[in-house]
């Protein structure tokens, strides 16, 4: 009875490691600084100043970001 709960668990421990170890890694998102900025220069010279209503879902989008929900902003 242990070797079968032994070799159970085994099955298990591989079944959920290699899955695991074969997911894609995530990548680094490619919303980076020079990509903030040059969004924000278009927010700008397009008339959304900080704090203005769209000024921050613009910037989201144009990073290529998904707009934030709206229980997400009150965090």
């Amino acid at each position: 009875m242990r070797i079968a709960t032994l070799a159970i668990t085994g099955m298990l421990a591989v079944c959920v490691a290699f899955p695991a170890a074969a997911a894609k890694k995530r990548t680094v998102s490619e919303a980076t600084f020079a990509s903030f900025e040059a969004c924000e220069k278009k927010a700008l010279d397009m008339g959304l100043v900080h704090g203005q209503a769209g000024h921050n879902e613009f910037v989201r989008e144009c990073m290529g970001m998904r707009p934030a929900s709206p229980s997400s902003e009150r965090r």
